[in-house]
């Protein structure tokens, strides 16, 4: 079999608008190393052809493509990913833009990446802001596994401190200047009718609490603490959570609450500061 019958082959297999484009990223991860890819007349020995199938398999049965790939880029950063994290997705880089606005004046900020994952966010950060000090906590033992291995790949590993913590509670860090969080907010419900690909990713990464909001509400009254005063409190939020969110923060005392809407125009980021004088 040549490589394009397989690849012709497999696309049968899938369907959907993003169908060409998630087996085409297969399909070069396995064979990148060969010449033509697509339309190569190139044979493929029975063997590779048999685990690629087996791959575009479980893809049709609604397995992550990430998952799949081992690896994803976010912002620009190449991430190992895999069962048990969370896979960073683009609606997220509108908190990124934010964070990196909100940093921009600062000198040399201490910045907390909350429910921090694979290390998405706090890994793009210190790429943009190379003054900067982060710190990325993470509960879970899968995702930190994840988390290490991507910081140590990165170029700013110095400036990165893993640590394992509830965000939920008291942490042991310097003062901030500005915590980011892309927390847990999904309802039981919305993860029930959530696409195959959402319910593969650990619900412990998902999973906000009946309503959604039981990790803003926790990690506003925290971060209260945990930042300097005039400090900046940025969350993402999921659809139609923007009102609540900006009512548990002002119910906390921060000032200056403001929104930023995403490429799909959701109000994805929502943003305030920490008015506590000490």
């Amino acid at each position: 079999m040549t490589m394009a019958q397989l690849y012709r082959q497999c696309r049968q297999m899938i369907e959907g608008p993003s169908a060409d484009f998630e087996l085409s990223q297969l399909f070069r991860a396995q064979f990148s190393d060969l010449p033509g890819l697509r339309f190569s007349d190139r044979s493929v020995d029975s063997t590779e052809a048999f685990v690629f199938r087996q791959k575009v398999k479980r893809l049709a049965d609604g397995y992550p493509l990430q998952y799949l790939l081992g690896e994803w880029e976010f912002y620009g950063v190449p991430l190992k990913v895999g069962e048990g994290v969370l896979i960073p997705q683009p609606d997220t880089e509108t908190l990124v833009d934010v964070a990196l606005e909100l940093a921009a004046t600062l000198e040399a900020p201490e910045i907390a990446d909350y429910c921090a994952g694979s290390g998405a966010i706090a890994l793009a950060l210190a790429r943009h802001l190379p003054q900067a000090r982060l710190h990325a906590v993470e509960l879970s033992e899968e995702a930190l596994a994840y988390l290490h291995k991507n910081v140590e790949n990165s170029a700013a590993r110095g400036r990165i401190e893993v640590v394992q913590g509830d965000v939920c509670g008291p942490l042991d860090l310097p003062a901030l200047d500005l915590i980011v969080s892309n927390p847990p907010y999904l309802t039981p419900a919305e993860l029930e009718n959530a696409p195959p690909q959402v319910r593969c990713e650990p619900p412990m990464a998902l999973l906000g609490g009946e309503d959604g909001l039981d990790f803003y509400r926790a990690i506003a009254r925290q971060a209260s603490d945990a930042l300097r005063p005039g400090g900046w409190l940025v969350l993402e939020a999921g659809y139609r959570q923007a009102r609540s969110i900006e009512k548990i923060l002002g119910q906390n005392g921060y000032e200056g609450i403001a929104s930023r809407r995403d490429l799909c125009g959701v109000e994805r980021c929502i943003y305030a500061k920490n008015p506590k004088r000490r």
